[in-house]
């Protein structure tokens, strides 16, 4: 919930500041960032419903669906807009402004609503701001544990956000780690990426250009 909110429905600024402070301090709710408040222990909820539109992804989305064994102490969440980083639970929250904010899914956590990066966008989101995903090792995890992605859709998505590079990238990884092919969906320019974001590679993969 966030201060103006509230302060909207109980037609008074200052009461509203008192009831506030009164539930912070008796344990009832929590400041969760300038002006926001929530009463859940989910931190994947909190991070999720701060801004809109916004849902988790990158490793965070990656540790949620259970493919990576790394143990999150940041939250990155993809927002529209730029947003202050916050602390919660003891956890750091980072939003991360896309254009692409689309492509998440509402799941529910006992009595919360979680919004995260749907499989096929994860794949992508990885590749757009690949330091969100800490290394080249934690994106090829996503490949490889992600079981059945829906390939029309990933498709759909790659169209959408019109990105030569990312559709590159993500067809390579959908070739070395599920033996699918989209290279023949796409016309493939003559310059030239590198696979891995983080190294220039040494090698040339002639079919996808990409540096490997």
């Amino acid at each position: 919930m966030h201060f103006n909110e509230v302060a909207r429905r109980l037609g008074s600024t200052g009461y509203a500041r008192v009831l506030m402070h009164r539930l912070v301090r008796t344990g009832k709710i929590k400041r969760v960032g300038r002006g926001a408040y929530s009463a859940s222990n989910n931190i994947f909820a909190i991070a999720s419903n701060l801004h809109y539109p916004s849902y988790v992804s990158f490793i965070s989305a990656s540790y949620l669906y259970g493919f990576t064994q790394a143990i999150p102490v940041t939250v990155y969440v993809a927002t529209a807009r730029r947003h202050e980083e916050t602390e919660a639970l003891g956890y750091r929250l980072k939003f991360v402004q896309l254009e692409s904010t689309w492509g998440f899914r509402k799941e529910r956590q006992g009595e919360e609503d979680v919004f995260v990066a749907e499989v096929e966008k994860l794949m992508i989101d990885a590749f757009l701001k690949p330091e969100c995903m800490g290394n080249f090792q934690e994106i090829e995890n996503v490949f490889a544990n992600a079981l059945k992605p829906d390939m029309e859709k990933l498709k759909a998505y790659l169209q959408r956000l019109g990105s030569e590079r990312v559709w590159r990238q993500v067809g390579y990884m959908l070739q070395k780690h599920k033996g699918i092919d989209i290279s023949g969906e796409m016309k493939i320019g003559r310059n030239y990426y590198p696979a891995n974001p983080f190294v220039k590679g040494r090698k040339i993969n002639r079919k996808w250009r990409l540096m490997i």
